[in-house]
């Protein structure tokens, strides 16, 4: 990402007790935020209770003191639309369901970077993201414009809820060469070149 000179620098909490994780996020936001680091539940609480403005939150949830809800739930005491994406190493439904119920956006570890920069994206323009409904609601309209078979439209669906591309044949219970084809045709239909596009196509239309 590159970075935008005319964007004022504002604070990002990144909650992620591995350090080399915690670098890749630092890297990967550090040219649009000044990235504020906590390796536990307890740093985030005081930095958030310390009255620190910060513009979004990446959280992981496994710490070593808790949960990383347990930040999420202190961040949207503070603010109900703060941009907050949440990482974890699992595809758990409860997991998804949660971050959900708690109006954040959800992505697997370790292959976040699209992710990533759509969330840094939508932080930068200050919107909340569309509510689940709203989503679920652009998703079908793509689904019935560009004729996606179903197995097309459950991955569009997965791939929109944070499952990474690496995880869909796991997800699915399909071998790699099967999602492979699955996601050609489905990128070939909406016009896009990588799903990540195509992922932000659904968020983008979400918002309007």
């Amino acid at each position: 990402m590159e970075a935008v000179a005319s964007v004022q620098r504002r604070k990002l909490l990144i909650v992620e007790d591995d350090p080399a994780m915690g670098r890749s996020l630092h890297r990967g936001t550090r040219g649009f935020f000044e990235p504020v680091i906590a390796a536990s539940v307890k740093q985030a609480i005081e930095i958030l209770d310390s009255g620190l403005d910060v513009a979004g939150a990446v959280v992981d949830i496994g710490l070593p003191d808790g949960n990383g809800f347990d930040v999420v739930a202190a961040v949207r005491r503070l603010s109900d639309v703060l941009p907050v994406l949440v990482l974890t190493g699992s595809n758990d439904p409860v997991v998804i369901n949660r971050a959900h119920a708690l109006r954040v956006e959800f992505v697997c570890k370790p292959f976040f970077e699209d992710n990533l920069v759509q969330f840094v994206q939508r932080a930068l323009s200050g919107k909340p993201p569309p509510p689940k409904d709203k989503v679920a609601s652009t998703i079908a309209e793509i689904a019935a414009e560009c004729r996606l078979s179903i197995r097309e439209l459950e991955l569009l669906k997965l791939a929109v809820e944070g499952i990474p591309r690496s995880h869909l044949a796991e997800v699915v219970g399909v071998s790699e060469n099967t999602v492979k084809t699955q996601i050609r045709s489905l990128l070939d239909k909406c016009g896009q070149e990588a799903l990540s596009g195509v992922v932000w196509w659904v968020r983008s239309r979400s918002s309007q």
